[in-house]
């Protein structure tokens, strides 16, 4: 789980997304001097109290942004919202403060009295935000076995002992014949709880009719048929990605055998049973109708294709072109795997891929820390790709792939360590073992059952830090590609274009206080930082690699660790005397005089 500072990160950026385009600024009665500052937390906690409450009600953003009476006169609610159908008006009580402090007494007995003065009716004291839902609340007041529910919801743990007397005290108060109020609130972990739980892929519940079939029942539940190609492709076009979830790529678009497939499905479909490689689906349950042999409908549970993504995609884009025959079948086998306390659905999808031409980097999809990745860095809008597919092709500052991820994190996630370092015990992580990985042998990075990619991407590594990784080590890619094409010397420019992951393990090396930042995006000043940090740093490394270009190329130093390392202790003994000449420049601290 990522850090408190950074699931802030995640919130406010979710917050922001959401709800700032219908979260208008507002000038409050005595508040007509606020800065820009202020009134951008007062929207935050205005789009706090409208997420709690659509997360709590269920409800949409704009009926949620609707609910939000905060404002002048608001009687201390912040929104209100009438739950007919769970016969309970709710009020929320939200406060956006980074800090993680909640409401305070004051607060909550002027939320206390706003919800008695609407109580006793006296709707005179409230705004227009609140006197226009009058119609909602007063049917709810006068609705029999109407449930009063007090929300406080804040981005810390709990709320201070003045405040629960007080709110205990009202609660007994208006229960003192029957449960009629209760208060309860929704902290920091609760709110990014609920914000990660909205990206978890659907599940697939549904039922295909098989043709010819047959089945197995030991060790574990099994059947294959013909399933006609229209309908897999309504399967598709039903569900999108969520049919694929097990799988280790979605589809990747008509390229190559793709598009063989799409054509051979129209143009041959009573031969295309015999000509394509069929797929396989795992289900957690699967149901079969008292059918026979000749046609049978099953029901199943928790669907997931795990091999032939491809061909499934590639029918569904030949429908756009016209209906399918009803002659073209496509061979189908559906594995029960219950709730796969055996692991057994990783098992086959790895199993059933080895077969197809696929890249190693596929079968890091079935890793779920990306996918635990992928849910946190939706939450605050970004797009993390770890399978491949069309639309990870094209690259945006929103997006990223796997891949991208591997190398920025190769690049800048470790510490530079000299030699000497290394004989410790235990053998401490180098950045040079990971930069000269990347150089090399790219493939490393992603490899399953090698020694890199855990370390690479750990239980604990947080998306906020993969993201700021990506973003920084763009930004140096663009600096240092940039100087390699103003390059005119031969050797300069090779230096530029074989010696950037190293370059950039030793920017990350000197720019700690960047890296750990937590947050999404590069401010400015970041942004200046590495572009100094990037381009002196460039000129000490290629000053030391000067004596090396007679015996060396530029690819071979850098793809090599017997290379790489001795330079990398050369540039460190550098670095370090360059700090103390430094450090010996600034004015020594005179003693205190005696007296």
């Amino acid at each position: 789980m990522p850090p408190r500072d950074e699931k802030i990160v995640q919130i406010e950026a979710a917050l922001r997304n959401r709800f700032f385009p219908n979260v208008p600024k507002i000038i409050k009665q005595g508040r007509e001097n606020w800065t820009e500052e202020q009134h951008d937390l007062d929207r935050l906690s205005r789009s706090l109290a409208a997420y709690a409450l659509a997360s709590q009600c269920e409800l949409d953003d704009t009926t949620a942004t609707g609910a939000i009476t905060d404002g002048s006169n608001d009687g201390g609610i912040d929104a209100l919202y009438f739950d007919r159908i769970g016969n309970r008006l709710v009020f929320v009580q939200a406060k956006y403060k980074k800090t993680g402090a909640a409401p305070t007494q004051a607060d909550i007995l002027k939320t206390i009295n706003g919800v008695k003065a609407l109580q006793a009716r006296q709707f005179d004291r409230f705004n227009e935000a609140i006197r226009n839902r009058l119609d909602e609340i007063e049917d709810a007041l006068d609705m029999a076995g109407v449930k009063l529910e007090l929300l406080l919801t804040f981005l810390g743990d709990e709320v201070g002992s003045h405040v629960t007397t007080d709110l205990n005290a009202f609660r007994d108060e208006l229960n003192r014949f029957s449960p009629v109020m209760t208060w309860y609130t929704t902290g920091l972990e609760q709110i990014y709880a609920w914000l990660v739980a909205e990206q978890a892929p659907a599940t697939v519940d549904d039922q295909i009719t098989l043709e010819n079939w047959a089945g197995t029942t030991a060790p574990r539940k099994a059947f294959y048929g013909q399933i006609s190609a229209a309908a897999l492709a309504q399967l598709v076009e039903d569900h999108g990605k969520a049919l694929f979830e097990r799988n280790i790529r979605h589809y990747l678009g008509s390229v190559g055998v793709n598009t063989a497939i799409e054509r051979t499905v129209r143009s041959r479909p009573g031969d295309f049973f015999y000509l394509n490689n069929g797929i396989t689906a795992v289900a957690e349950a699967i149901t079969p109708a008292p059918g026979n042999n000749l046609k049978c409908a099953f029901g199943l549970k928790n669907l997931s294709i795990v091999n032939g993504a491809q061909t499934a995609g590639a029918i569904t884009i030949a429908t756009l072109a016209g209906d399918i025959s009803p002659d073209a079948k496509v061979l189908i086998t559906i594995i029960e795997i219950g709730n796969d306390v055996d692991d057994i659905g990783r098992k086959i999808t790895s199993a059933r891929n080895y077969q197809n031409v696929v890249r190693g980097v596929d079968f890091a999809a079935l890793d779920p820390n990306q996918e635990r990745l992928r849910q946190e860095l939706k939450v605050a809008g970004i797009t993390y790709f770890y399978r491949s597919s069309a639309e990870a092709r094209v690259r945006r500052d929103d997006t990223f792939t796997l891949e991208e991820a591997a190398v920025a994190m190769a690049c800048m996630a470790f510490k530079v360590r000299a030699s000497a370092e290394l004989l410790q015990q235990p053998k401490p992580i180098n950045a040079i073992d990971f930069v000269v990985a990347a150089k090399k042998e790219i493939g490393r990075l992603w490899e399953q059952g090698g020694t890199l990619y855990g370390q690479l991407f750990p239980a604990g590594l947080s998306g906020v830090r993969v993201c700021r990784s990506v973003r920084m080590y763009r930004f140096i890619d663009r600096i240092l590609a940039g100087t390699e094409q103003s390059e005119t010397g031969y050797h300069r420019r090779m230096f530029f274009r074989h010696g950037r992951y190293f370059i950039m393990a030793f920017v990350a090396l000197r720019s700690a206080d960047i890296i750990n930042r937590p947050q999404l995006e590069l401010v400015p000043a970041d942004i200046t930082l590495l572009s100094q940090r990037t381009n002196e740093l460039s000129e000490l490394i290629y000053a030391v690699t000067v004596p090396q270009q007679a015996f060396k190329g530029y690819l071979a130093m850098f793809r090599n660790l017997t290379d790489a390392q001795p330079l990398a202790n050369s540039v460190l003994q550098r670095l370090a005397e360059q700090d103390a000449q430094q450090q010996a420049m600034q004015p020594a601290t005179l003693p205190a005089q005696g007296t």
